[in-house]
Parts: C-alpha cells; sequence; structure tokens
C-alpha cells in the first residue's frame, strides 16, 4: 500500500517539477496573486519531506534527488517565481537656487540625482510594469517656495485628443493622516467600497493629498500650464488638485481655501504612431513619457493639501496609468501602476543648505523585499525563516544520501 501511494504521489510531483521549467502552465488565471509565488516552494518542500518520510532504496533516494535540484534550478530560472520588488526607501530633493524650466526637457536636470522605482500593479502587487526595465526615474530638487519633479516612464506613445483613458496619466501621493496607508489610497475602513459623495467621518487619519493627478487629452506636447485659484479642479489641463481616503471617496480641493498649486510640462521622447499590439511587452526601444511638474512648498489650505518644508520628510508615492493598457479601450480606473511595491511609502526628503533633515524624520517603517508574485503583506522575516527551513531540510536530505 505504501508503494502504490509513493509511485501516484511520486507520478504527481513529477508533473509538476516538469511544469517548472513552463511557469505559464502554472500560472493559471485560477491562481490568485497569493497563491501563485509559493506555489513551486510549498509543493515541492512538501514532496521533499513526504519522500523523507518513507524509507527509500538507495538509488531511489538518488533519483528523488536529482529531481529535487532540478526542480530548484527550473524556478531559479524562472523570472516569475524568482523576481523579486525591492522598494525605493527614500529620494532626496536637493535645495537649488535656480529652477529647472518647466518645459518636459530633461537637460537642465542633468546634475541631478536619478532614483529608479520599481512600479507594480496597484492592486496585485505580483504583476510589474511591463515595460522598459519596470521602473520609473525621479528626480526632485527644490527652492525656497516650490518642489519640482521629473518623472520617465518607458512606454509607447499614444494620444487621444478624445479620451483620456487613450493618453498616458500619473498623480503623486503625500500623506496627510497618520493612518494613512499607500495601498488603497489612504485606507479608510470607514469608507464605502462604491459610491461616495463626501469624505466619511472618522476618515481624517488616512487622508491623502493627490496632486497633479493629470490626465492629458486637452493638451499638447512641451507646454506649459499653470496654477489656478478657488478649487482642485483644472479646467483647462485637467491637471487636478485632490485628496481621498480611499479609491472611492476621492475629491477635487474643495475647502474654503482650495486653489490648484500644480503646475507641469510633458513630452513622449519618441511620439510615433503605434503599429503593435498592447501585448508586445518587447519595447524597450519605444521611448519613455517626461513628465515635468512643480508645486508650492506650502499652500493655502491644510484641509487638502500636504504642507511640505525645507529640512523635512514626507512620505511620498507615484502612479501611472498606461493608454495600452488596452489597446481598445486604453487604461482603467483601478489599471494603475504605482512605486513602493504597492505598499510602501517613499521618504521625500527635502533637505536643507547643508544637505540635511531633522532627525525625527529620518527613515521610515515598513519598507522591505516583496518578492514578485507574493502578497504585499508577506513578512520579510518570514521569508527569511521560511528559507532557512527549506535550506536546513535539503542538507538534511543530502546527508542522508552521502551516507
Amino acid at each position: 500500500c505504501k508503494h502504490k501511494t509513493y509511485n501516484t504521489i511520486d507520478h504527481i510531483f513529477h508533473r509538476i517539477i516538469r511544469m517548472a521549467h513552463k511557469p505559464s502552465q502554472i500560472y493559471s488565471s485560477q491562481l490568485t496573486a497569493n497563491t501563485k509565488p509559493t506555489i513551486h516552494y510549498h509543493l515541492i518542500l512538501s514532496y521533499f519531506a513526504w519522500q523523507l518520510s518513507v524509507s527509500h532504496p538507495a538509488q531511489e533516494t538518488m533519483n528523488f534527488a536529482k529531481n529535487i535540484l532540478l526542480a530548484f534550478g527550473a524556478i531559479s530560472l524562472s523570472g516569475q517565481a524568482s523576481a523579486a520588488c525591492t522598494p525605493i526607501k527614500s529620494i532626496t530633493c536637493s535645495l537649488v537656487s535656480e529652477a529647472p524650466v518647466l518645459d518636459g526637457a530633461t537637460d537642465d536636470w542633468s546634475s541631478v540625482e536619478v532614483i529608479e522605482a520599481p512600479l507594480t500593479h496597484a492592486m496585485a502587487p505580483s504583476e510589474s510594469y511591463p515595460l522598459g526595465n519596470g521602473h520609473v526615474k525621479i528626480r526632485c530638487v527644490h527652492d525656497a517656495e516650490r518642489v519640482y519633479f521629473l518623472f520617465e516612464v518607458p512606454g509607447i506613445y499614444r494620444f487621444s485628443t478624445e479620451d483620456n483613458k487613450k493618453c498616458a496619466s500619473v498623480s503623486t501621493m503625500f500623506k496627510m493622516g497618520e493612518d494613512a496607508t499607500l495601498y488603497d489610497m489612504g485606507g479608510c475602513p470607514l469608507a464605502p467600497s462604491g459610491d461616495c459623495e463626501a469624505s466619511p467621518e472618522g476618515c481624517d487619519p488616512y487622508k491623502v493629498d493627490l496632486g497633479g493627478h493629470w490626465e492629458l487629452k486637452t493638451t499638447e506636447m512641451s507646454t506649459l500650464y499653470g496654477v489656478n485659484e478657488g478649487t482642485g479642479n483644472d479646467e483647462v489641463a485637467n491637471k487636478d488638485d485632490e485628496y481621498s481616503v480611499n479609491p472611492y471617496c476621492r475629491f477635487d480641493d474643495d475647502d474654503e481655501k482650495a486653489a490648484n498649486e500644480w503646475e507641469g510640462a510633458w513630452l513622449h521622447s519618441k511620439p510615433t504612431k503605434i503599429e503593435r499590439a498592447a501585448t508586445d511587452v518587447a519595447m524597450n526601444d519605444d521611448g519613455s513619457y517626461v513628465f515635468e511638474m512643480a508645486r508650492s512648498l506650502q499652500t493655502a489650505s491644510t484641509e487638502t493639501d500636504a504642507q511640505l518644508e525645507k529640512g523635512k520628510a514626507i512620505d511620498f508615492g507615484f502612479a501611472f496609468w498606461d493608454p495600452l493598457e488596452s489597446e481598445e479601450n486604453g487604461w482603467t480606473d483601478s489599471g494603475h501602476y504605482v512605486t513602493g511595491c504597492s505598499k510602501d511609502w517613499i521618504s521625500l526628503r527635502l533637505v536643507d543648505e547643508k544637505g540635511e533633515i531633522a532627525e525625527e524624520d529620518l527613515g521610515i517603517e515598513g519598507v522591505g523585499t516583496v518578492e514578485v508574485g507574493k502578497s504585499a503583506g508577506f513578512s520579510t522575516n518570514g521569508s527569511a525563516i521560511y528559507g532557512l527551513v527549506s535550506a536546513f531540510v535539503f542538507a538534511h536530505a543530502l546527508k542522508k544520501i552521502i551516507a
């Protein structure tokens, strides 16, 4: 009976091992983002432990060890199974005496440090941005009055004067409430998951400032679009200044002192006609979207705007909507890609004349490595413990084989 059971399970796991060479056969749409990454490891380690619990002839044990080694080798070579997302911990915004010209050109940013931050799907942290190297290039400086950003995102040029969703779109996010999360745009548990006419009572600790949320159909490349008074809604360029407590409770700045303090310009480095399908990922030579943007450090509204200050740090994030998410319909609201491996804030450090920030603002919590395909909440310590246990079991098996 034991021998029959062994042969049956052995056959099943041999098929799994062979499938490890073809990850697409395992990564079916029926698997969730949380189960995709670990299916190889859990099944193979279970196979490992099960075989060790049964007495085998030496040759069977040797074949078992060979197959396990082949399986782990296949997994190591599988980018989907082994790739890791390491969030950027901080970005330094240097103090400058001369501000860059906001025209979309990058020439006057040549001396500013480039930070490359990985982009992952906002709703599925296992999914990396598929174009270029999957990263956004971020540069930042500030002067006495404003902070300036340069964002460069690889992607094929697409533009429509009729449909914002067939144009690229971006947004920044600043933490305002002490409990606000990057994931879920503030993440207030009291906010509805549907229509939301006003920010719910009790959600202020989860408020985030969405600045420069820019949809492009009314704009032209290399043209500066400025600020406006009275509301966060930009009726000219649709470069809105907003706040939210979750994805459904998102509003243009609307308090008594509301205004839109953002200005900016954009361009694409290779604005040519689209000639390939949205599913084609071999796009490393298709250029990049460039967004050059700025906002006031301090604003009149402390209700809906994060207040920035020289010598201080603030938690920050960036999002990008790809106009080729769907070739037919463009991007979807929930289909955007974000920094921080979809969960971690970046510490935006507006350093002073000495290149320093206040001691109490150094560093942010919760930054670790998230393996692509694993839940963004997976513990880094848990990964380490799991790896140690796996290594111990594997070493124990080899010791038995050698003995």
